[in-house]
């Protein structure tokens, strides 16, 4: 246990450690880069070259050293300083403070959802410890049929465990500020009579002793704000979910210690999987409207970030705690899934440089900023990176007085060209990239057990072996993915923030060739280019021209739940979840089977089914909410006359939200059966 309390001074060291060793990587990186562009003199262009790979390799090596840390962490068995850990005695006693556990849901399958709302119930009850937590599903969906179909998944969740009175459920039909004013309107209504507020997304899944010591540790660590648990991807069979499944279990490890090791108590929150103080939230992290329009204007889309720049600004601490575990999500299914949910967080994220100059934040929240903006920048600006390197080489072809061959010869190939300096700085950023990869290997190949939950030390280092492959193929796709958002972002494209995709389901190729046909052409340009300019140059870029050329074919394959499945029961790209799956997981998969039977027709539903009507305006009467007067018009007057013609989603909604006009049509369907 470590029971001094956190200070600027515990972090400082380790910040000089990793910022400092990430800076001097770089300068060595740049001075041979600009070693190679100088050979012949340097041209404006080549100045250009040089500045964007100083900052995109600045990117990779603060990445690599803070991986580093992370290895170190793990490796010494230690905790991070600054954080309360209870003794013997204090984990066995009773918790003293009361804790919302709130899961924000928007036009998601309700079965699941209260499927894992009610193993995570289960999971807390087991512990002990259940009289002080209650449970809130806080609704922003805008279909009736989820909204209806939700009503009664709740319903059914109280009378199976007995929580009548502990879990609750709330539908808003005002989405303002989308999830974070969901969680605002709960935390104005419902907040303060709480001590700590538990975030949970609509796909999170947290075994119960982690949710105690979370908020235990909150009890015994009144000056923190925040505690983030990073989750692990779980539960999806795809070939592209369980690579994400699998490179989170090797990695993962390696970036959440490290992140932790070097940032302490001024760490990021996530916005799921966390735990935060109820009182100083609700009084210093109310989310301004930005001025503007969107994308960079009105509500605060990636709100996390920005919650735990206010929490800071309050003066608490704010932690990144992955030795806890217990934390679970799902990834997404397939490559174009995980774009869509990318385009979102972008455009999210980009809103942040309007606030990194804001007034009173510590220097690591404007950190969290620019690195939360860098990690979708980086993209868009490899791209001209290489672009530019390409434009480089015309413009010494061009205006370089040298013929065609002398001026071939100082490229990658050419006997001027310096290949052992190139080589070093290839094998660098390789490294770079790799190492983490393998040190997080070396971790499990060292704990026998946990190796053979991961199919055995030989099928654990060809799945890291092919896993790197895959993922160095897709690299370039989502390179020029990340940079049509962020190039759309600038221009004022807008996105809708909706729900996320989350059933494993094959991709068509007609989709795939669809939405990868402007990447395949990319590819074969710039192969053109090169060979026409620079065919020693093909060789140093056919990684990325093989991934942009294959891209429909792995978004199709990756996509596809037979293949993953084929990879699991050959031992590959396994996670000891799988293995040997933790309790909580086991039961959020019987009750999702269990499933749920299907709302076709909210309304018709409504109206015909004697326990949802009554459940309907019984909700209705406790939380009222304000309906569209004009679509219910419309919509009573097609209905009360018997008009054939259906009701629009927005009129079905305005009279599922009118408990009169319910009572009305309710009363003629039963006396038209009298």
């Amino acid at each position: 246990m470590n029971a001094e309390p956190y200070s600027p001074a515990m972090a400082r060291p380790r910040r000089v450690m990793v910022l400092g060793l990430a800076a001097l990587t770089t300068g060595f990186a740049s001075v041979e880069m600009h070693r190679l562009l100088s050979a012949r003199g340097t041209t404006v262009p080549e100045v250009f070259v040089l500045m964007l790979f100083t900052l995109c390799f600045a990117w990779i090596a603060l990445s690599f050293w803070g991986g580093v840390a992370g290895f170190v962490q793990l490796v010494s068995k230690s905790r991070v300083p600054g954080l309360r850990w209870p003794t013997e005695a204090e984990a066995a006693g009773p918790l003293t403070r009361r804790t919302a556990v709130v899961m924000p849901v928007h036009n998601e399958d309700p079965a699941s959802v209260f499927a894992h709302v009610q193993a995570t119930y289960e999971s807390i009850a087991a512990t002990g410890h259940l009289d002080a937590f209650d449970f809130y599903v806080l609704s922003d969906s805008t279909r009736a049929e989820a909204w209806v179909a939700e009503e009664l998944a709740w319903s059914e969740l109280c009378r199976r465990v007995g929580g009548q009175g502990r879990i609750f459920y709330r539908r808003r039909s005002d989405n303002t500020g989308k999830k974070a004013g969901n969680l605002a309107e709960f935390c104005e209504r419902w907040g303060r009579r709480y001590d700590y507020l538990l975030v949970l997304d609509a796909d999170s899944l947290m075994a119960g002793d982690s949710v105690v010591s979370m908020a235990r540790l909150m009890e015994l660590n009144p000056g923190a704000g925040i505690l983030q648990v990073p989750p692990q991807n779980v539960g999806r069979s795809t070939l592209f979910a369980r690579l994400q499944q699998f490179a989170g279990r090797i990695y993962g490890p390696i970036v959440a210690a490290g992140a932790a090791a070097w940032q302490l108590g001024d760490s990021n929150y996530w916005g799921h999987n966390a735990i935060l103080r109820m009182a100083p939230f609700i009084e210093h992290c109310g989310l301004p409207v930005l001025p503007g329009q969107q994308p960079f204007g009105g509500h605060i889309l990636s709100h996390d970030f920005v919650e735990a720049a206010l929490m800071r600004r309050a003066g608490y601490t704010v932690w990144l705690v992955p030795e806890l575990g217990g934390s679970y999500e799902q990834p997404p299914p397939d490559l174009l899934a995980y774009a869509q949910r990318d385009r979102r967080w972008c455009q999210g994220n980009l809103q942040h440089l309007g606030l990194v100059m804001a007034g009173g934040l510590h220097p690591m929240s404007r950190a969290h900023f620019v690195m939360g903006v860098m990690s979708y920048v980086a993209s868009p600006l490899w791209l001209i990176f290489l672009l530019s390197g390409l434009f480089a080489a015309l413009h010494e072809w061009f205006f370089a007085p040298t013929t065609f061959v002398d001026f071939q010869s100082t490229l990658p190939g050419g006997d001027a060209f310096d290949t052992a300096g190139a080589l070093r700085l290839m094998v660098l950023s390789l490294a770079m990239l790799w190492i983490p990869r393998l040190m997080g290997l070396g971790l499990v190949l060292a704990d026998r057990a946990e190796a053979t939950r991961m199919g055995g030390r030989f099928k654990l280092a060809l799945s890291v072996l092919l896993e790197g492959v895959v993922s160095t193929l897709m690299a370039p796709v989502m390179m020029l993915f990340q940079s049509h958002f962020v190039f759309g972002t600038l221009l004022g494209y807008r996105v809708s923030w909706s729900s996320q995709q989350r059933e494993d389901t094959d991709l068509p190729w007609s989709e795939a060739f669809r939405r990868h046909k402007w990447h395949m052409a990319v590819g074969v340009v710039l192969a053109a280019l090169t060979v026409a300019v620079a065919p020693g140059m093909l060789a140093w870029l056919s990684p990325v021209i093989m991934g942009l050329w294959l891209a429909p074919a792995i978004s199709v394959f990756t996509a596809r739940a037979s293949l993953g499945l084929w990879a699991q029961r050959r031992g590959l790209f396994l996670i000891p979840e799988e293995v040997t799956p933790p309790s909580v997981l086991v039961r959020a998969q019987e009750l999702s089977e269990e499933g749920m039977e299907p709302v076709d027709d909210a309304l018709d539903h409504v109206l015909s089914d004697p326990r949802a009507h009554a459940l309907h305006l019984a909700l209705l009467e406790a939380h009222p909410t304000v309906g569209v007067p004009v679509a219910l018009a419309s919509a009573r007057r097609k209905l009360l006359a018997g008009a054939m013609e259906p009701l629009s989603p927005q009129e079905k909604s305005a009279v599922l939200l009118d408990a009169r006009t319910l009572s009305e049509l309710r009363g003629r369907r039963l006396g038209a059966r009298a």
